[in-house]
């Protein structure tokens, strides 16, 4: 079986980091002829500050491709037969290629969109409540930051509570979507700060928030 072959899953996350580490906002941006994206905004290489600097339709397909590059490996390790703990390892690895790209110094996004990719790959079920809690936080708060943390939340407490239901996945799938978890919300540090102190911008009734969901 592919998921019991150390060899062969060292390269599936490594192909599953490198895909994920492909700076999609940086190069449509620069190929657009609208500079450095990481020069305007937040320095984000998302979604939304790629909208900000090429407009709504380049920040679009960024989203997109930035969903794919995680959907991607995850997928096709599914199809190869890779079991639900190597799945989560392949998760794990896109999105730290996306958070830590080597091609801009270990500096990334915030792995929103490409861990919204790899959930829909491994499990698409498991991203209804997550969606369901982003979309009720923005909708009580217009954080989106906020919607986009507890969303992150959601995702390893869904397999802990299996952990311990009749299912049983195993810790070996829950640690590696715990970590990932982990990530997202600590790459959001400078956005909890802002929530702590009231001064975090709102989606809509103001600024728009330098750290969008698609980051």
């Amino acid at each position: 079986m592919p998921s019991s072959d150390p060899k062969s899953l060292v390269l599936w996350c490594l192909a599953a980091f490198f895909c994920g580490s492909i700076p999609f906002g940086l190069l449509l941006v620069k190929l657009a002829g609208k500079g450095d994206v990481r020069a305007h905004g937040s320095g984000n290489i998302g979604a939304t500050n790629v909208s900000r600097v090429g407009g709504k339709g380049l920040g679009v397909v960024t989203l997109l491709l930035d969903i794919l590059k995680g959907f991607l490996p995850v997928f096709l390790a599914k199809r190869a037969g890779l079991g639900t703990d190597m799945l989560a390892l392949l998760a794990l690895a896109a999105v730290l290629g996306h958070i830590y790209t080597p091609w801009l110094k270990f500096q990334g996004g915030k792995g929103v969109a490409t861990a919204l990719g790899v959930i829909l790959a491994a499990e698409p079920t498991l991203m209804v409540l997550p969606m369901v809690t982003f979309l009720f936080v923005l909708w009580l708060t217009r954080h989106v930051s906020l919607g986009s943390i507890l969303a992150a939340a959601m995702v390893p407490g869904q397999f802990m509570l299996l952990a311990f239901s009749f299912f049983r996945p195993g810790w070996g799938v829950v640690v590696p979507w715990l970590a990932l978890a982990i990530l997202v919300i600590w790459k959001h540090r400078e956005n909890i700060k802002r929530l702590q102190e009231g001064t975090e911008a709102k989606l809509w009734g103001g600024k728009k928030e330098d750290s969008h969901v698609q980051g």
